[in-house]
């Protein structure tokens, strides 16, 4: 008698194992996801403002204190494979979106659609060849796979 108890017992164990398992199984994987940065790579802090953002959850302004050679960015995500694509496609129906450069409390510059690609010697946040990814290796928390990647220098700055 004392055998089937732990037969029964086992069985018991198996099933909820079982049962458990295949619940695991059923949780989706992580998507793979970038986080959009902005590298100061000039000798000066600098406040990015973004205005109408669409990546701050509803539109609202975003600013960003970067001291010299930091990079900064928001909690935003970018999905799918090909991130730089990815955000392009996010921003590119975005109405009304400025990115201001401030300095010592002063406006620098200021960025503005269109959105598109045109080419690596123009530096502007709007143009696709300015963003670069960088891979992290290993990922953070697992699925944090990279970062997408702008560079304001002190030719942005007019220094």
């Amino acid at each position: 008698m004392r055998i089937l108890r732990i037969n029964k017992s086992l069985l018991v164990g198996y099933s909820l194992l079982i049962l458990v398992s295949c619940g695991i199984t059923e949780i989706d994987p992580p998507e793979i996801q970038s986080v959009v940065k902005f590298l100061n790579n000039s000798d000066s802090d600098i406040n990015v403002v973004l205005t109408n953002w669409p990546l701050s959850g509803n539109g609202n302004t975003v600013s960003l204190n970067i001291s010299a050679k930091q990079e900064m960015g928001n909690n935003a995500f970018v999905f799918e494979n090909d991130q730089v694509d990815e955000y392009f496609s996010i921003i590119e129906d975005s109405e009304n979106m400025k990115i201001e450069l401030i300095v010592s409390n002063q406006l620098v510059r200021e960025w503005a659609p269109p959105v598109g690609s045109f080419g690596k010697e123009i530096n502007n946040p709007f143009n696709k060849d300015s963003w670069r990814f960088e891979s992290l290796s290993p990922p953070f928390n697992n699925d944090i796979v990279g970062k997408i990647v702008f560079t304001i220098t002190d030719e942005d700055i007019g220094d």
